[in-house]
């Protein structure tokens, strides 16, 4: 029996404006409160705006936000939070003369989402991120916080990023990765640093623990890289149509495509697996 389906939010689950589709939000609220099966939401995203999905998804579920690194109940407590010191990556940074800035667990916690290090010089790209998200953000001297920080991220050029990348590897490699990827709004990069033992497999972890749900009950979907642990570590693993080729390779099935209900493809085979197991 699949007893829990894990879902990726940005191409997977989520369509525009953070929408659900009528289609798939009916089918899993049919999968969640009339067979049993627990509908979980496994992103990058930070818990405030994950929730802008699971209020238009219409029910409440258990979130794993930040990349695995917190696990938000339906009752919207926090369950789970991985939280460290950013001081050794806000030296790095700072010692290329970019400026860190550092999510936190704001909806429980209170005060900012963001904390800018405000020890450090802000590019454009930087300061329109702060400024954009100004009801949510603070700056404070980050060599010098509270330990309560889920994930770290810095904006640079392509070179910027890339040498960030490789004093992280070299200095602190063995507790911290780094991605990078294009920002895609302008011609900058974005580096998420984050502890090195965390992904979305993690989080679901601590949350299937809670649950007592092994993994071969658990079914997972995802569309990036990113989703590579879950979508490998569960017993039902599925990637989008319009997901990354090499999540794609090691999935159990491909499903239909994030604007065209390929949820729905899930859903029945749940239903398949389950009906078979009675």
């Amino acid at each position: 029996m699949i007893r829990m389906i894990a879902l990726d939010l940005d191409g997977t689950l989520a369509i525009e404006n953070h929408q659900v589709s009528p289609a798939t939000r009916d089918a899993l609220r049919e999968l969640h409160d009339g067979n049993d099966v627990e509908v979980v939401i496994a992103t990058g995203r930070r818990y405030r705006s994950t929730r802008y999905v699971i209020d238009n998804l219409g029910f409440e579920v258990y979130a794993v936000c930040n990349g695995g690194a917190l696990l938000k109940c339906p009752d919207q407590n926090t369950l789970h939070a991985d939280t460290f010191d950013v001081a050794p990556v806000a030296a790095i940074v700072r010692d290329l003369d970019l400026t860190l800035f550092a999510q936190r667990d704001a909806h429980d916690l209170g005060g900012a989402d963001f904390v800018l290090d405000a020890e450090a010089s802000w590019n454009d790209v930087t300061a329109r991120y702060y400024h954009n998200n100004s009801d949510h953000s603070a700056k404070a001297d980050l060599m010098n916080h509270a330990p309560d920080f889920l994930v770290s991220g810095v904006f640079g050029t392509e070179d910027e990023i890339n040498r960030v990348a490789d004093a992280v590897k070299a200095e602190i490699g063995d507790r911290f990765n780094m991605i990078t990827v294009p920002h895609l709004e302008t011609d900058y990069f974005y580096g998420e640093i984050s502890q090195k033992h965390v992904d979305k497999w993690y989080g679901l972890t601590k949350l299937r623990n809670h649950l007592d749900i092994e993994p071969d009950h658990i079914c997972t979907v995802g569309d990036q890289l990113n989703d590579m642990p879950m979508v490998s570590a569960a017993g039902h693993g599925i990637a989008m149509s319009n997901g990354h080729e090499d999540l794609q390779a090691i999935a159990t099935f491909v499903c239909g495509h994030n604007r065209e209900d390929g949820i729905l493809d899930v859903v029945n085979y749940i239903h398949e697996i389950n009906a078979q197991s009675l």
